[in-house]
């Protein structure tokens, strides 16, 4: 059969042309065609032509400069080859399941074993029954392309929509923040102008009260010189009336010398200015996507069967049951939830930069005491680095060289930290506090305290929304203390005995607790993941906005075993996930869906020993890790 095409597509030679020589072609011959005749519509190679032109001296003929003159092949479309665009597909390669012409065989399928002519396939086609059922296919899909086209047109109108209305949203959002600056400048010179109106008061009574003594006094001289009494009663009179009148006056005097100094000063209140400055918008913009899935109603023959995929049980996205036990993940999963957590499943994301260190140096953080357990680490806008002293209650500001610039007492045992602003940190503490401490021109200042009804362990902060662990639960709060919502809850929690906690300085007791199970937290900078530690179950546990478990992923043993101390867990500003345990000297870097360690960026490094902080600068691309027992931070930079 093969070489039944060969024949067909080449006579006489192995080349073919986009334009052959009529002549030659008549005589079992392929020439490439260097003229046209118009006249004669015919191609001719510049042997023939030459007999052409003897017999036909008045026709034009047209050399291959003018080629744009030439006409173009009569290839219907449907039968024209995609790559050589002037041939004819004759041919059907089997090897490769694909239409050919005659130049494709020559150059690309003459090696091949299994090439027939359309003609003889069809009539083999034809017997079959699938071929019949082409047509069937081809409608159905045809149908499933006009409804997708117009869902998605549907889609662009919607989209134009929703972009036209967020608009109008922003316009709004911003209408009313000018308002409110408005009204807060409104109020501001409301204030400035009482201020001035009474000030104006106070001196006018004060000008007039000099204007009456001056007068006063004035006539009691002017009387004085005037008068040359003898008699000494005139006399003693005048000298009482002067003694009184210049104790007025001395009154008056003094008086006057006070509020002299009176002036109006302004101390802007900069937390509007700080807030501002840490938003990078007036809000976020979300892409929800609402999966739906074609239902297929044709098979073909030439497709392969599909056939239907088990879950391995081994998949990190599926290991739900302790979550399910603890009553976060009931067996009726609403249907919502479910297409989250397969959205997130299914989401194809870019992976997550691995975070590799090249140099480590030590710095001593010498604060008084013999033991220390650097619980957590943060950093101001300024670049200034706050480091947390869980045994000694203190929390310590470090400058850019990591030299300790001040320190300050906490009155209770602090257990972890984060940053809310610019400026200013929230520590969780013993007895349900939280601290929130603003830096200020080296000076760490305690602004206010805020009393929960719960143990504050964990905390984290994503857009004015605290989040805070409190030993079996997860929550969100406003930063005035205002409670959201409980997110996530594991009520696993058990006992321990004889442990020594610290309330304080000197406050040490052995005390009978329960395991903070949910401990450590976190929030992707975005807000859509929210990650939390579970030292019973030994689970990073990830969260989608509203709560719904993403994964679970056990962790090593060493990692989370620890009952107390809460492991140090940590998301940089470009979403990465750390985590790191007092027994493992190790850091670990989580992909961003928590299903997978994607590497040991620190491990068993001979300066890293007990664990219990990690924090990324981006600005100085440094990891910096705190440890228990050392009062020391390793500061591991990056490549």
């Amino acid at each position: 059969m093969a070489s039944n095409l060969e024949c067909s597509i080449h006579s006489g030679s192995d080349l073919s042309f986009d334009f052959s020589c009529f002549i030659c072609q008549e005589n079992d011959g392929n020439t490439e065609a260097e003229f046209y005749c118009d006249e004669c519509s015919k191609f001719y190679c510049s042997k023939c032509v030459e007999h052409h032109n003897y017999l036909y001296k008045k026709h034009a003929i047209l050399n291959k400069e003018n080629i744009s003159q030439w006409p173009e092949t009569n290839v219907d479309e449907l039968e024209q080859c995609q790559e050589h665009k002037k041939e004819k597909l004759t041919g059907f390669c089997e090897d490769h399941s694909q239409l050919i012409c005659q130049v494709c065989h020559e150059h690309n399928h003459k090696e091949c074993s299994h090439v027939v002519l359309i003609v003889d396939k069809v009539k083999e086609f034809q017997r079959k029954e699938d071929f019949k059922q082409m047509s069937a296919t081809v409608d159905t899909q045809h149908q499933q392309l006009v409804h997708l086209k117009d869902s998605f047109e549907e889609n662009m109108k919607s989209l134009e929509i929703s972009y036209k209305k967020i608009l109008e949203e922003l316009i709004s959002l911003r209408k009313a923040i000018n308002n409110s600056l408005d009204e807060l400048e409104k109020n501001t010179k409301k204030d400035l102008d009482i201020f001035l109106a009474t000030m104006r008061t106070s001196i006018k009574n004060d000008i007039e009260i000099c204007t009456r003594s001056i007068k006063n006094i004035t006539f009691l001289k002017e009387d004085s010189q005037k008068r040359k009494d003898k008699n000494e009663e005139p006399s003693f009179i005048k000298y009482r009336k002067c003694i009184d009148q210049s104790l007025k006056v001395e009154s008056v005097l003094q008086e006057m010398t006070i509020k002299n100094e009176r002036t109006l000063m302004f101390y802007p209140d900069t937390t509007i200015q700080q807030t501002l400055s840490t938003l990078s918008g007036l809000g976020q913009i979300l892409d929800t996507v609402q999966q739906s899935q074609t239902k297929k109603t044709t098979e073909s023959s030439v497709t392969r069967q599909n056939k239907p995929t088990a879950f391995s049980q081994s998949d990190p996205g599926n290991q739900t049951s302790d979550l399910t036990k603890s009553g976060q993940v009931s067996d009726s999963v609403s249907t919502s939830s479910h297409q989250l957590v397969q959205r997130y499943k299914g989401a194809v994301s870019m992976p997550d930069p691995i975070i590799k260190v090249k140099s480590s140096k030590t710095y001593k953080v010498d604060i008084t005491g013999f033991e220390h357990k650097l619980s957590g680490i943060c950093e101001t806008a300024a670049g200034e680095l706050l480091i947390l002293d869980g045994y000694n209650s203190k929390l310590v500001l470090l400058d850019h060289t990591y030299k300790i610039v001040n320190q300050c007492d906490l009155p209770r045992q602090p257990n972890s930290m984060c940053r809310i602003d610019s400026n200013r940190v929230a520590v969780t503490a013993a007895f349900c506090q939280i601290y929130f401490i603003r830096v200020s021109y080296g000076l760490l200042i305690i602004d206010r305290t805020l009393k929960l009804q719960h143990e504050c362990w964990g905390i984290a902060h994503h857009q004015r929304k605290l989040y805070i662990t409190a030993k079996d639960a997860l929550y969100r709060y406003t930063v005035d203390g205002r409670l959201l919502s409980k997110i996530y809850e594991d009520n696993s929690s058990r006992r321990c005995t004889g442990l020594k906690i610290q309330f304080g300085p000197g406050q040490e007791q052995s005390e009978t607790i329960f395991t903070p199970t949910v401990s450590s937290c976190a929030v992707s900078p975005d807000g859509e993941r929210i990650y939390a530690t579970n030292v019973v179950s030994k689970q990073l546990v990830t969260l989608s906005r509203d709560g719904t478990v993403i994964s679970t992923l056990a962790q090593p043993a060493q990692d989370l075993c620890y009952p107390i101390w809460l492991p140090g867990l940590h998301v940089t500003d470009s979403g990465q996930v750390l985590l790191c345990g007092l027994w493992s000297e190790t850091v670990h870097q989580v992909d961003r869906d928590g299903r997978q360690i994607l590497a040991e960026v620190v491990k068993q490094h001979i300066d890293v020993s007990y664990p219990t902080s990690v924090y990324y600068s981006k600005r100085t691309s440094s990891m910096i890790v705190g440890m228990q027992e050392y009062n020391e931070i390793v500061v591991f930079k990056t490549q």
